[in-house]
C-alpha cells in the first residue's frame, strides 16, 4: 500500500469518526466537518452545473450554429435580477415560464409514471412464475437482418447461405438439436417432460430460419414460435410468452413483446390439433434500431393469478380512497371501510419507514465495514 493511499484511507476515517462524534454531543470538530462537506458539495455542484448545463448545453451548440439558444439563456439570466432590489421584477418572467413548462410536463409524467401504472397495477392482478419453458440456444428463433431501405444493400451477401426453405404444403417443422430445458415446477412428476419445437420466421407461404426485413416503413415480418405443455392449464393460470431480439456479437437481449395476464399485446394463440401451441406475433422492426445481424429468441412462462393479493390490493386502494372522502360524516359501513383504510395507510407507512431505516443502516454497514477491514488493516503498514 502506498503512501498517498494509507492518506486517504486516514483522511476518510478521520472525517467518518467526526460526522459520528455528533452521536455523542455536538462539538466543533463535527461542525467544521460538515461545513466541509457543504462547501464541497456546493462547489461540486456549481462546477457540474457550469460544465454540464452552462458549457455542454448552452455555449457549445450557440457556437455551432443553434442560435436559438440564447433564448432560454437570457431567461436564466433574467434570474439573477432577483439579486437587485431594481429590477427583482423581470426575474418573474423566468419563473412564470419555468413554473408552467415544469407544471405541464409534471402533470404527464405523474400521470404516465404513477396514476395509470397504479391503476393498471389495481385492475390487473398480480401473477407469479410456476414454471418456465426455454431453449438454451441463444438464437432459437432464427436470425433476422434489419436493412435500411435508404441505403442500397447486396441483399444476397446480407444473408447466410443456409437459408432452408419448406413447401408451403409440409407440415414438417423444424427442430433444434438443443432442446435441454429448465423446470422450475418442484411439482411435476419426474417422468412428465416438457418439449419446445424449434420456432421459425415465415414469410407469406415461404417458411426459412433467416430472414430480412427494412426498418423504417410498415413492413412486418410474422414470429413462429411453437411450444408443447404436458400439463393442462389449470384454474387461473395462463401463458405469457416473449419474443426477444438480440444484436448478433453483443450480450444484451431487447424484448420485442410479452404477453401479460388479460392483454396478447398483438400475440396471436392458437392451438394445434397434436396438443402443441403456435404463437405469431408480426414485428415491424422501430426505426431507431440499427442496421445488421439479429439473432431473434423466444420463451414462454406459465403463470398463475395470485387471487388473494389481488383481492387484497381492490380492498386496500378503495378503502384507502374512502377514508380521504370527507363529503359524508365516516358512519356506518363508510366509517368501517375508512378504518380499514387506516390500517393499510399504517402498513404502508410502516413499510417506507422500514425501508428507509433498512438504506440507512446499509450505509452504516458500509462504513463500519471500512473503518474495520481499511483503516483498522492499516495500521499494520505503518507500525
Amino acid at each position: 500500500m502506498s503512501g498517498i493511499e494509507l492518506f486517504q484511507i486516514w483522511l476518510i476515517a478521520f472525517f467518518t469518526l467526526a460526522l459520528f462524534s455528533f452521536l455523542y454531543k455536538d462539538n466543533p470538530v463535527y461542525r467544521i466537518v460538515e461545513h466541509i462537506f457543504a462547501g464541497l458539495t456546493a462547489g461540486y455542484q456549481v462546477g457540474l452545473i457550469w460544465d454540464t448545463v452552462i458549457l455542454q448545453k448552452l455555449w457549445d451548440p450557440m457556437i455551432s450554429g443553434t442560435w436559438w439558444l440564447f433564448i432560454p439563456g437570457v431567461l436564466g439570466f433574467l434570474m439573477f435580477t432577483r439579486l437587485t432590489q431594481k429590477f427583482s421584477w423581470a426575474s418573474r418572467i423566468s419563473l412564470a415560464f419555468v413554473m408552467g413548462v415544469t407544471a405541464g410536463i409534471f402533470i404527464i409524467s405523474q400521470l404516465h409514471g404513477l396514476v395509470l401504472p397504479q391503476m393498471q397495477n389495481t385492475m390487473v392482478a398480480p401473477s407469479e412464475v410456476i414454471r418456465k419453458l426455454e431453449n438454451k440456444s441463444t438464437n432459437n428463433l432464427g436470425e433476422l437482418t434489419i436493412l435500411d431501405p435508404d441505403t442500397v444493400l447486396n441483399t444476397e451477401s446480407n444473408l447466410l447461405d443456409t437459408t432452408v426453405t419448406l413447401d408451403s404444403t409440409s407440415s414438417e417443422v423444424l427442430t433444434t438439436t438443443d432442446t435441454t430445458l429448465t423446470d422450475t415446477s418442484a411439482s411435476m412428476a419426474e417422468n412428465e417432460t416438457d418439449t419446445i419445437t424449434y420456432p421459425y420466421l415465415h414469410s407469406e407461404s415461404e417458411l426459412s430460419i433467416y430472414e430480412e426485413v427494412n426498418r423504417k416503413g410498415n413492413e412486418t415480418i410474422t414470429l413462429t414460435a411453437r411450444f408443447v405443455d404436458t400439463l393442462e392449464l389449470g384454474a387461473l393460470e395462463f401463458y405469457a410468452p416473449s419474443f426477444k431480439i438480440r444484436k448478433l456479437g453483443t450480450t444484451t437481449d431487447q424484448e420485442i413483446v410479452k404477453a401479460n395476464v388479460y392483454t396478447d399485446n398483438g400475440i396471436i394463440f392458437t392451438k394445434n390439433s397434436d396438443g402443441s401451441i403456435t404463437v405469431e406475433y408480426d414485428y415491424n422492426p422501430p426505426d431507431e434500431l440499427e442496421v445488421g445481424k439479429y439473432g431473434l429468441g423466444f420463451e414462454v412462462e406459465r403463470k398463475s393469478i395470485m387471487l388473494l393479493l389481488a383481492i387484497i390490493i381492490v380492498i386496500g386502494v378503495i378503502s384507502t380512497l374512502i377514508y380521504f372522502y370527507f363529503s359524508h360524516e365516516h358512519k356506518g359501513a363508510l366509517g368501517v371501510t375508512a378504518k380499514v383504510g387506516i390500517w393499510f395507510i399504517m402498513i404502508s407507512f410502516g413499510a417506507h419507514f422500514g425501508y428507509t431505516v433498512m438504506g440507512r443502516v446499509s450505509l452504516l454497514i458500509g462504513r463500519v465495514q471500512f473503518l474495520v477491514e481499511d483503516w483498522v488493516g492499516s495500521f499494520s503498514q505503518i507500525f
